[in-house]
């Protein structure tokens, strides 16, 4: 199991003030979600315009929030920042040591880069980069995804139905996010058979992501102004971060759906 964490924010004049809260706010989402991937973590923030940074280290996450190369990242988020995204990891595959393997993994090319984080394990994966005749540079099953997604992301966003047709093969568990640069106002949420819990904020206008209720509990505190967003396994959530009050949810399935894990 790993733990996904983030933030997505709608345009709003933000003071540095409060862009400040938000940043501690999801420094807390990373270090409760530590429990569930203590061995590696990994931020990004996406900006309006598809400039995007990226840091992971083979730390657990109450570590990493003290290197100065998230004190760095933390830094350059501003009032443009679009989403925060956070990862823990518990491998299953690939040393935490290389940090090829580690979350947020990455992909660039020709219309941009595209980002994500995944929570669960892929089965039959080298088959399946054959099969697709897809480029391989870390040893992680959740390569294929980004790969995948990759793919099939044109300059004006990714085309879903077909990545959601590709996805009716994969065995194993997933839960993931997915952003790229060339689109960077739409994150894909997509829920599984891996937990994925969601909350907005009308007032602040911040959609908040974790792997569990009480991650965002402890992080959040949901009682000052959250709501919870019901999203049940085998949906996509596509959120807009110009319009998040009108997010879409989309069914998707794949062979392992049938198993539901923590």
């Amino acid at each position: 199991m790993c733990g996904l964490a983030g933030m997505i924010l709608a345009p709003k004049k933000r003071s540095r003030q409060e862009v400040d809260r938000l940043v501690e706010s999801f420094t807390r989402l990373l270090i409760c979600s530590e429990h569930r991937g203590p061995h590696a973590t990994g931020v990004a923030w996406v900006k309006a315009d598809g400039t995007y940074q990226v840091e992971k280290a083979p730390l657990p996450a109450r570590e990493f929030v003290d290197t100065w190369r998230y004190a760095a990242w933390t830094d350059s988020i501003d009032a443009q920042t679009t989403l925060l995204m956070g990862h823990t990891r518990w491998p299953t595959r690939g040393s935490e040591l290389n940090p090829n393997n580690n979350h947020p993994l990455v992909v660039t090319q020709e219309t941009g880069s595209v980002l994500l984080t995944h929570n669960g394990h892929l089965t039959g994966v080298d088959r399946l980069f054959t099969q697709y005749q897809l480029p391989r540079t870390a040893q992680v099953d959740s390569e294929f995804l980004v790969q995948l997604a990759a793919r099939h992301w044109a300059p004006d966003g990714m085309d879903l139905r077909v990545f959601l047709h590709d996805l009716r093969g994969l065995e194993g568990r997933m839960s993931a996010v997915l952003v790229g640069t060339s689109q960077p106002e739409t994150v894909y949420l997509f829920k599984g058979n891996q937990p994925l819990e969601v909350v907005y904020h009308p007032r602040d206008r911040v959609l908040c992501y974790a792997s569990e209720v009480s991650i965002l509990m402890r992080a959040l505190g949901l009682s000052s102004g959250w709501d919870i967003v019901p999203v049940p396994a085998g949906r996509v959530l596509v959120v807009n971060q110009r319009e998040l009050t009108k997010m879409q949810q989309l069914p998707f399935s794949f062979r392992g759906m049938a198993t539901m894990v923590r």
